[in-house]
């Protein structure tokens, strides 16, 4: 029975010694730097790592120090970093991974390093992906007077879009998820933009490869197409009988209609947009008469549609990369038949028919009509 006592004691004193000093391997905050931002460019026999560390233990949130080196791998970044510093180097906190627009475009360093962020055993898997408009290293290193962590300045803005659904905000394992499932995705691009930086348009990604960009009123046609409720649409200006005027959507209805017949496919889409009158000419009666509202809505349609179609077409043609994720319905809908043409789903969705027809009703043409 001493014994036992003695040994109790004995594992009672360990345990609160361990609680008490902590674990052998842990570094103290205060001796580790933690990376927020970390860009990616490739190089003719390398990588190259441009790392953005906020210097959050020397009481400013809004210093940071910036460096850069060639490695041929995450690992061997990190253990270069550890070399160069004395503090350990710590991925947890980071907000953004920028991939330059070279690294993108090249499919077998894509693979490499979304193998890499796969398998790291610490690093944040909700990390944020973009894609730089030039090189990674340009945009770490902008300097941003009114949010000077990069890092912290491109994940606001990713998750604002995302919020607003302005865009498809992929996280890392969205986009694996994406790429794995669909072989596509549509990944947000960041530009320097004089002294600051911008996320307007998106870039395409096939088969782990950049296959171009497309402009931010294309991103809103896709957006509207793929989640029709929650599209964020600007406002659409345009001209009738010489007056112009600009029409806010308040609400959109969507129904979609599939049909594949061997490999012809053909996709009808039916929205009807529920608008207001935004902008038009105080003490002018023009919207009061239905001949004239006809016609607003007549323009306001070939406008959206004009966009609509050739966003469609670079789809197909320029890209051949089905974002609207028709590939999915016909999965789910069509099953039999979409397993006919799997294995030459690429031809089957260039040479596609699809349509969207649009409609408006404006609800509103005033303040109080």
């Amino acid at each position: 029975m001493k014994n036992l006592k003695y040994v109790k004691i004995m594992l009672a004193s360990l345990a609160a010694s361990l609680i008490l000093t902590g674990c052998w391997d842990s570094v103290e905050i205060n001796k580790r730097e933690y990376l927020f931002a970390v860009g990616i460019d490739k190089m003719p026999d390398t990588l190259k790592f441009t790392a953005e560390i906020p210097r959050i233990n020397e009481g400013s949130e809004e210093q940071r120090i910036v460096y850069s080196m060639e490695n041929n791998n995450f690992a061997d970044f990190y253990d270069t970093s550890y070399l160069h510093s004395d503090k350990a180097i710590s991925d947890r906190l980071m907000q953004v991974i920028v991939l330059g627009e070279e690294t993108a475009r090249d499919a077998d360093t894509f693979k490499k390093i979304f193998d890499e962020i796969q398998r790291s055993p610490q690093m944040n898997r909700r990390v944020k992906i973009c894609i730089a408009k030039g090189t990674a290293e340009d945009t770490i290193n902008t300097e941003i007077p009114t949010n000077p962590i990069v890092g912290r300045f491109l994940s606001d803005m990713l998750v604002k879009l995302k919020r607003e659904s302005y865009q498809d905000v992929y996280t890392f394992d969205e986009a694996i998820l994406h790429l794995g499932q669909t072989g596509n995705a549509m990944i947000p691009v960041v530009e320097i933009n004089e002294k600051s930086l911008m996320i307007e348009r998106a870039a395409v990604i096939k088969e782990y490869e950049l296959k171009g960009f497309l402009e931010p009123e294309e991103v809103e046609i896709i957006m509207l197409l793929l989640n029709p409720t929650k599209a964020n649409i600007k406002n659409i200006n345009i001209e009738a009988d010489g007056r112009t005027l600009a029409l806010g959507a308040v609400d959109v209805s969507m129904t979609e209609d599939l049909d594949l017949q061997g490999e012809n496919l053909k996709v009808d889409y039916y929205i009807t947009l529920y608008c207001y009158v935004d902008s038009f000419i105080i003490g002018d009666d023009s919207l009061e008469n239905r001949d004239f509202m006809d016609k607003v809505k007549e323009a306001s349609i070939k406008k959206i549609s004009e966009t609509t179609n050739s966003t469609i077409d670079k789809l197909q043609h320029e890209y051949r990369s089905d974002l609207l994720r028709i590939k999915d319905d016909l999965y789910k809908f069509h099953k039999k038949d979409y397993e006919s043409v799997m294995d030459k789903y690429d031809e089957v969705f260039e040479a596609a028919d699809i349509n969207v027809h649009y409609r408006m009703e404006i609800k509103s043409i005033g303040l109080v009509r």
